[in-house]
């Protein structure tokens, strides 16, 4: 997939950054029209879902379905299969669940950047953002059927419209927003504050708590979901306590049980003096920056590629002249050698004469060694003074 064209920034979504935060984030809905137009559809395809539901050892737990407003039992879709033996598990059985999407089921796929790439990209994006867990999670929904009963998440959520269209109806959030999720009655809630249509590259954006409602229109609806979990105040400092108390002073084990042993409520409230002053001297600029970079580092969204680097070194180095000198380049290849090769072909810390030809120093992550050197393959001896 070309990654140019997925977007590249939060800005990309919300547009002006300092607007949606002094105006949006936390506050009330945006809606951005064609933020992503010609661009949506490289995040995920129908193609992609049903590749996924083809994969036969998909856990229930990452794909939902609901219909007339109400979730479908698990084992409406689920089989029990054996895990090569060593056991049984619930897999998604792809014709059922083709079958409750004909008859008017919305499917959700939850995690999707535990599948795709480019919908870890976009968690990625999100974590750098925010500092915090976030997941993208798809929804497919038939011609002209509504999705799930209006409700609020405990979660913000980013919403791009990918295929299709979709009606929204969107209330106002209540002034004493709950975290928990909840439905609700449409009677109950009177007027939406905004009913709108959402096509294809356009971004919603609804604060936690904020009720809403989806139905699809003439056609097959896809929509993702970005969902950021907002980490409170009581979020942070209970992170911070819980990085003060790995302090070895807290590793007791006290006997509570009646008779308590006599010291423990001293004890307790010894215990309870260091915690505040540990409180009291911690360097709150620093704990910002922690706070920060474990909240970007959740998993979910993080991308390795050690693989892809241990292959390269493997494709990519030249012949050493023995194994310190290969431990050398695979740990430092992008650095200059502590010590010049004193052959005539400089660049290795090769012997004097050296025993095969001498490559000069990559300077480029796509070097690539002379021919000669790349069908050598048994080292010689070392007798470098340098090892």
């Amino acid at each position: 997939m070309d990654t140019s064209t997925t977007p590249q920034g939060f800005e990309d979504l919300v547009g002006d950054r300092q607007v949606f935060f002094q105006e949006y984030f936390n506050r009330k809905p945006l809606l951005r029209r064609g933020a992503l137009d010609g661009r949506a559809r490289d995040l995920v395809s129908v193609r992609q879902l049903d590749d996924i539901v083809a994969m036969q050892t998909v856990s229930p737990a990452y794909l939902r379905i609901a219909k007339d407003g109400r979730g479908v039992p698990g084992k409406a879709y689920t089989r029990t299969v054996s895990d090569r033996g060593a056991g049984l598990t619930e897999a998604v059985v792809a014709g059922q669940v083709y079958e409750l999407f004909r008859s008017g089921g919305t499917v959700t796929w939850n995690a999707l950047n535990h599948f795709l790439p480019s919908a870890r990209r976009l968690a990625e994006m999100f974590a750098a953002t925010f500092a915090c867990e976030s997941e993208v999670v798809a929804f497919l929904t038939p011609a002209g059927r509504d999705g799930y009963a209006p409700h609020h998440d405990p979660v913000d959520v980013y919403v791009i419209q990918i295929e299709g269209t979709k009606d929204w109806r969107i209330w106002e959030p209540p002034a004493g927003r709950r975290a928990g999720k909840v439905s609700y009655r449409p009677e109950d809630l009177g007027a939406p504050a905004i009913e709108t249509t959402l096509r294809a590259g356009d971004v919603l954006y609804l604060p936690y708590g904020t009720p809403h409602a989806a139905a699809a229109k003439d056609q097959v609806s896809l929509h993702l979901s970005v969902t950021v979990e907002p980490r409170r105040w009581r979020d942070l400092l209970a992170d911070t306590v819980q990085h003060l108390l790995a302090d070895p002073a807290f590793d007791g084990f006290p006997y509570l049980a009646e008779p308590a042993a006599p010291d423990t409520a001293a004890t307790l409230g010894a215990l309870s003096a260091r915690l505040a002053g540990l409180l009291t001297g911690l360097d709150t600029d620093a704990e910002a920056v922690r706070l920060r970079e474990m909240g970007a580092a959740r998993a979910g969204a993080g991308r390795p590629r050690e693989f892809e680097r241990l292959a390269s070194a493997d494709v990519l180095a030249p012949p050493p002249c023995c194994a310190a000198a290969r431990y050398r380049w695979r740990s430092a290849r992008a650095t200059a050698p502590a010590a010049p090769c004193s052959s005539t072909a400089t660049g290795w810390p090769c012997p004097t004469p050296s025993p095969r030809p001498c490559a000069p120093w990559p300077t480029a992550a796509r070097w690539q060694p002379p021919v000669s050197s790349r069908a050598w393959t048994k080292p010689g001896p070392c007798t470098s003074p340098r090892g």
